[in-house]
């Protein structure tokens, strides 16, 4: 019994001292390189290249990066590479804004592209007239505004626009009669300018007499309070001196199409359709903007690499497969100051 004792005795003080000296080693290792590893100096470089592609060629491109990338691998001192692109986000709402004068026209060719083309037509003033007949305080306020041919403030405008546009959630939009004054469109910009895409402004163009016949015929059966020639007038008078120069600012912005409106409707449906084809175009274009990858290239810098050089060999390499100008490269060069990770050290070498 005493020999057993003292045999389990003996073997637990050894058992003891292996765990002794297999923790002693533990700590011998943990504490010779760790600071070391996380922070100390090194010459690696990450180079990033940035790159930007034409829309059409954008599937292809991608396709191609990832087998070209292998490609910069065999080059001395690269030890690999990350390609990156960004993450899936939804499309941003498009919207159209329609101008022209009071009787122009806008809202048949809306109702065409509506019927055809699948957007959605939102009217600024069906909006305020819908709230204007709630009999709120606010519908009041825009009774007053309208009976005196004056233009709603801008907060109340743009809230029931984009409400309407949040409810509805379609991709495409028409917005009927606005931006109708300079307020109107930095309202606009300032409220709703990251929220959503502009792709173009179709001004219907028409002279008063003809839009005065047109709006004193429709005011025999519209049952408008606004369709009698004392408010036709103030109406010309504020499209005229407030809506112009918005016309003006988008012509700047190379974005207005300008569309006949005096003639037959089907007349004018043919250039309306030709130019809602290049407002689609823009939109493509808006969505295609932004880089389309990005490559991380790691190097010892052994020999001495550059990015510069490296996104030279890029660039040329896309220009003879998708032709000039078609992918742009922009790239620089970071330090690998500390390699962090929150694991053990053998997960830290190993990222390394």
């Amino acid at each position: 019994m005493l020999r057993s004792l003292s045999l389990r005795g003996a073997v637990a003080r050894c058992v003891a001292g292996v765990g002794a000296g297999a923790a002693s080693l533990a700590v011998a290792l943990r504490e010779e390189h760790p600071a070391q590893s996380a922070t100390a100096p090194s010459s690696k470089l990450v180079h990033e290249l940035t790159l930007k592609v034409s829309g059409e060629i954008d599937q292809d491109f991608r396709y191609w990066l990832n087998t070209y990338v292998k490609e910069l691998l065999q080059l001395p001192g690269m030890q690999g590479a990350k390609v990156l692109t960004p993450a899936a986000a939804a499309s941003k709402p498009g919207v159209v804004f329609v101008l022209g004068g009071p009787g122009a026209g806008k809202g048949t060719q809306c109702s065409l592209i509506v019927e055809k083309c699948g957007y959605t037509h939102l009217s600024a003033g069906d909006l305020l007239r819908a709230e204007r007949s709630s009999g709120s305080a606010q519908g009041k306020m825009i009774d007053e505004y309208i009976k005196e041919g004056k233009i709603v403030p801008v907060e109340v405008t743009v809230k029931l626009l984009l409400d309407a546009i949040r409810a509805s959630g379609g991709q495409r939009f028409l917005i009927d009669g606005f931006p109708r004054n300079t307020n109107n469109l930095s309202g606009w910009q300032q409220v709703a300018g990251e929220e959503l895409a502009v792709g173009g402004v179709l001004f219907f163009d028409c002279p008063e007499d003809v839009m005065e016949l047109r709006l004193l015929e429709r005011g025999k059966t519209s049952g408008r309070t606004d369709d009698n020639i004392e408010s036709i007038k103030k109406r010309f008078t504020t499209y005229k001196n407030e809506t112009t120069p918005i016309i003006a600012y988008y012509e700047h912005q190379q974005l207005t199409h300008k569309i006949d409106g005096t003639r037959d409707i089907e007349v004018v449906w043919a250039d309306t359709q030709a130019a809602v084809g290049k407002i689609e175009a823009t939109f493509a274009s808006l969505a295609a903007t932004g880089p389309a990858a990005c490559v991380q290239v790691y190097s010892t810098n052994e020999p001495a690499t550059s990015a510069s050089k490296l996104a030279d060999k890029v660039s040329a390499a896309a220009a003879a497969r998708f032709g000039e100008g078609k992918v742009s490269v922009s790239s620089r060069s970071l330090e690998v100051g500390a390699s962090l990770k929150a694991f053990d050290l053998d997960a830290l070498r190993a990222f390394d």
